[in-house]
Order: structure tokens, then sequence, then C-alpha cells
């Protein structure tokens, strides 16, 4: 994964996205017990093209010339895929915004909080993603004030209140 943020790192230094963080389960690992995955969720900034469109090209041109090989979706770094996913809401731009800033094996790097990743994944709504967020509120990695705010600015107490009659029946 080293090899991964080195060249997030750079697309920074080089201008080529204005910031990056980390989330998915690779951002949970910063915060609670590592879940199995298959790759690193980079989310970054992205500035829409003169016809409006966004593209990931650039950003995709600019990995592969830092060593990053294409597959499919995602971009490869030695062993870790990167998916490269936009800012494609209100939620995930103050996810990166107020991204932790912190280190991997020495390497600097920008993680999700704790409450923006139980956000993001009760706004995603997979099976998974809710586990994820029990597993956080199991583990007290979140400051509840805090997750409940950015719930309520982003509509999405109703499925945290799903979340809490859940674990009220484990």
């Amino acid at each position: 994964m080293q090899a991964a943020l080195r060249a997030l790192n750079q697309l920074v230094a080089d201008g080529v996205i204005p910031q990056y963080a980390i989330g998915g389960a690779i951002g949970a690992s910063f915060y609670i017990d590592a879940v199995q995955t298959e790759d690193v969720d980079a989310f970054v900034f992205m500035a829409p093209s003169a016809s409006g469109l966004l593209t990931l090209a650039p950003i995709y041109e600019a990995l592969t010339r830092l060593g990053g090989v294409v597959e499919h979706e995602y971009i490869r770094f030695a062993e870790w895929p990167v998916q490269i996913l936009p800012d494609a809401n209100d939620l995930v731009r103050e996810a990166i915004r107020d991204a932790t800033d912190t280190e991997f094996d020495g390497i600097p790097t920008r993680v999700f909080s704790a409450e923006h990743l139980c956000a993001v994944a009760l706004q995603t709504g997979r099976t998974k993603d809710y586990l994820r967020v029990v597993m956080f509120l199991e583990a007290k990695a979140v400051d509840r004030i805090c997750l409940e705010s950015i719930l309520k600015r982003h509509g999405l107490a109703e499925k945290m209140a799903r979340v809490d009659a859940m674990m009220e029946n484990l």
C-alpha cells in the first residue's frame, strides 16, 4: 500500500488533484480491527471539465506515469488495487475536507474521520456497510454527538435509527 499512498501524495504535489482521503475498509482499519478488503478507496476532489462532465483520465494517466497499472476500474500498485472515487455528494466532499492527517508505515496520508466513515457507510447502505457501523459503535471508536450532527446534516438520521434498533436486538 506504500506505493499507492506515495503515488496519491505525488498527485497532490503535482497539482493533478487538490486533495484526497482514504475511505472504505482501509480507512476503517485506522480506527477498528481490520476487515478483509481487496482495494484502497481513494476519494478525490474533482473539477468538472469545460463540458461539465467529470473525467478520471488525467488521474489515471498520472498514476500510470508513477508506476500504476490500470486493471478495470482500478489502478494497481504492487498488490494493492486503488479505486479512485469522485467527491460525488456533499457528504463525501465534507469527509475529504475534514479528513485526518496520519501516517501509514511512515508515509503521510489522509483518512476519513471515524464519524465520516460511518456516515458514508450508512449512505452507501449495503449490509456490510451497516455491519461496519456496528463495529465502530461497539468499539466506541466514534464520537456519537459528532456522528449524529453529520447524519442530521446529510439526512441520514433514519438510517442510524435502524442500526441502533439492530444493535438492541443483538
